[in-house]
């Protein structure tokens, strides 16, 4: 893995720099939660659900970057698409110093964003996001009308 970015360590986990950054100035301060807080939620998830998303991982090659994740963010204001088990991103990295799965930092940056998500198979994710963080679920199963023709 190359990156020009610095690491932090966080609740067991290696966060990109420009990412801590991010979820301190502009996350922890939309939804009220501290750091500590976030990271718990993110080792949490990591925890619970790393092992299935990488047992599922199909595409070895498949990483969200860490740039790539914050300009969802910061410049679009929307999800960026990943799938469960396709992707891990470089933005987080395990104890071990494994890219974690990529869906599982979305999930928690869309729960702290309310950026809504109907990633196929992620629901649990979502579910359990919202419940660490005490947060709405942003997993919505379709964005279509459902009056539409």
């Amino acid at each position: 893995m190359q990156t020009t970015a610095s690491f932090t360590q966080q609740d067991g986990l290696f966060i990109d720099g420009n990412l801590h950054s991010f979820i301190e100035q502009q996350l922890c301060q939309k939804t009220r939660l501290t750091s500590e807080e976030v990271y718990q939620a993110l080792a949490t998830l990591v925890d619970e659900f790393g092992c299935q998303c990488r047992k599922n991982k199909h595409e070895d090659d498949a990483a969200l970057d860490a740039q790539t994740l914050l300009h969802a963010y910061q410049v679009e204001h929307e999800h960026p698409h990943c799938h469960v088990d396709a992707q891990t991103t470089t933005a987080v990295l395990d104890e071990f110093c494994c890219q974690v799965p990529a869906i599982i930092v979305v999930a928690l940056m869309d729960t702290l964003s309310a950026t809504p998500s109907n990633e196929h198979d992620a629901k649990v994710i979502y579910q359990r996001a919202a419940q660490l963080t005490n947060r709405p679920c942003m997993y919505r199963e379709s964005f279509t009308n459902s009056n539409a023709a």
